[in-house]
């Protein structure tokens, strides 16, 4: 029996596609992080095992969904990801035969900007989907969850179709939610105080990073803007770090001053 897990948030142009590539699998269950369009209503139209979750860590989503599943098998998909034909054979026939792999790694194509690209970091971009249930622990971290089993690590030949980055409004969007859970991680970590020359060191790695070591700045206009993006996260990230590192908030300064407006009838 294959349980599916698929984490949901504000999908509906997205899941129905999503579950129609995996309503072969014998049980679906989704985990609901509060959408508020109508992706909901796409979803009960595959299954009725839907759960809600505020928590903002996707590991403790799919640990949520893992504690739901029944099956002795255990494929995560997530919304903007759909199983290929191949896939989908290659899955059933494994998990029908004898083997001593208890969890594998599938290759994604992705779909970036609508346009598929095959240079590091987006191929072959292996992640771990699909689990003997008994051998899987569960799933730890915040931002980049990974999952925690014991036994043998094998590979799948086919890809998932991985269709990210969609458009720019989203692409900065989902940088700035990020932002947020990873600098408040490295705040819980002690990170060092955030200065002039850390950001600008940090600028410079992370154009080297994406630009030349993962060759974006060689792989088209789409390369470019989209290792450009990535640049960004990652700034934006030590950004916001600095921002919680300060000894009163900025809505506190910013309170101090309208203070001492009032108080020195506006001589400032």
């Amino acid at each position: 029996m294959i349980s599916a897990i698929v984490l949901t948030k504000n999908e509906e142009k997205m899941i129905q596609t999503c579950l129609e590539s995996i309503k072969w699998v014998d049980e679906i269950i989704v985990v609901d992080n509060g959408s508020t369009d109508k992706t909901l209503e796409e979803v009960q139209k595959y299954t009725e095992k839907i759960y809600q979750s505020d928590k903002p860590s996707f590991a403790e989503r799919r640990n949520l969904g893992l504690s739901k599943a029944k099956g002795n098998f255990i494929l995560c998909v997530d919304a903007d990801e759909r199983v290929t034909h191949d896939l989908k054979t290659e899955i059933l026939e494994k998990v029908n035969s004898s083997f001593e792999e208890v969890a594998w790694d599938t290759p994604r194509r992705n779909i970036i900007l609508g346009e598929e690209k095959r240079y590091k970091p987006f191929w072959p971009d292996y992640v771990t989907r699909l689990f003997k249930r008994e051998f899987l622990k569960g799933w730890v971290g915040d931002v980049h969850e990974y999952p925690e089993f014991d036994g043998k690590h094998g590979k799948l030949k086919n890809a998932l179709l991985h269709l990210t980055h969609r458009d720019i409004d989203s692409m900065v969007l989902k940088s700035l939610s990020w932002a947020n859970i990873d600098a408040k991680l490295r705040v819980d970590a002690n990170h060092p105080q955030m200065t002039g020359w850390r950001f600008l060191r940090i600028l410079f790695t992370e154009l080297w990073n994406q630009g030349i070591k993962r060759r974006g700045f060689f792989n088209g206009t789409v390369g470019v803007i989209d290792a450009l993006l990535q640049v960004f996260s990652m700034y934006i990230s030590y950004v916001k770090l600095w921002q919680l590192q300060r000894k009163e908030t900025l809505e506190e300064t910013y309170q101090k001053i309208d203070q001492q407006l009032l108080k020195s009838n506006f001589r400032y």
